[in-house]
């Protein structure tokens, strides 16, 4: 083969592998570990790393994101309840709020310090039915709502919960190329936690909070593209896409004002 004919293979195929990683809906866990070592860098601690599968890497990236939000929003950021002096991220509904770690955010508002908890995978009750409960990925909540007891499960086993009229906002966090059914899923979940965001009475809280938000690590085509545009055009949401790569960019301090608040959706 000549040199010629061998560098234009070359290249077409290191063309192709950058194609193809930069449409991918995955990440290497060296690259996620890399953004939390740092992100935690930040705050002076250490995460206990119980992360099993590529999913739980990109809900606690997802996580810190939000995290960032508030900052970029002039929030006071810290942690709490570190275990045993390390950060530790609940990465699945199961297990209390008491033994992972949260962080704190507050604004003084007209003389007034606010302060709310951002939590990971904790059940809140339903804004339709009082019995039922729902874990949405992150939620943002008043401080010091989180509740617990003994009498939810038959088997009497510890469960902790915050009723609905504590929820301000919550994200959901998808790793997956964007599907219909996957945008539409999300209507149903705001529909049951914030069911006054269907008929355009969701209440614009102060200080600002992140509108509820569905967070996917891929890439849209046209259709789920032309989905999210009428979604957010009926609902005050964020549907984010493409995470895995236009995160940084997303949660920057010069694209806040793109991001949706909690309220009701911008009049056209």
């Amino acid at each position: 083969m000549s040199t010629t004919s061998k560098n234009q293979k070359e290249k077409k195929k290191a063309k192709t592998t950058k194609k193809m990683t930069s449409t991918s809906p995955f990440k290497s866990h060296a690259q996620f570990e890399k953004e939390i070592r740092d992100f935690a860098n930040k705050y002076k601690a250490i995460v206990v790393n119980q992360a099993k599968r590529t999913s739980d890497y990109f809900e606690m990236t997802c996580y810190n994101y939000i995290i960032r939000f508030y900052e970029n929003n002039g929030y006071d950021v810290s942690i709490e309840n570190l275990q045993s002096g390390k950060y530790r991220y609940k990465c699945s509904p199961s297990g209390i709020q008491s033994n992972f770690s949260h962080f704190l955010i507050s604004k003084r508002v007209n003389n007034r310090r606010r302060s709310f908890e951002i939590q990971h995978n904790v059940a809140i009750q339903s804004s339709q039915d009082d019995e039922i409960f729902t874990t949405p990925d992150i939620a943002i909540i008043k401080k010091g709502k989180v509740k617990y007891t003994k009498e939810y499960y038959d088997t009497k086993t510890t469960f902790s919960y915050v009723e609905n009229k504590y929820l301000i906002s919550f994200c959901e966090v998808k790793q997956f190329n964007p599907y219909p059914e996957l945008l539409f899923n999300f209507i149903g979940v705001v529909n049951e936690l914030k069911k006054d965001y269907m008929t355009d009475d969701g209440k614009e809280e102060s200080p600002v909070h992140i509108a509820p938000s569905l967070m996917i690590s891929g890439k849209p085509n046209k259709q789920t593209k032309r989905i999210r545009e009428s979604l957010e055009d009926r609902y005050c949401i964020n549907i984010f896409f493409d995470l895995f790569y236009n995160a940084t960019y997303i949660f920057s301090k010069g694209n806040i004002n793109q991001i949706r608040n909690t309220g009701k959706k911008p009049s056209s």
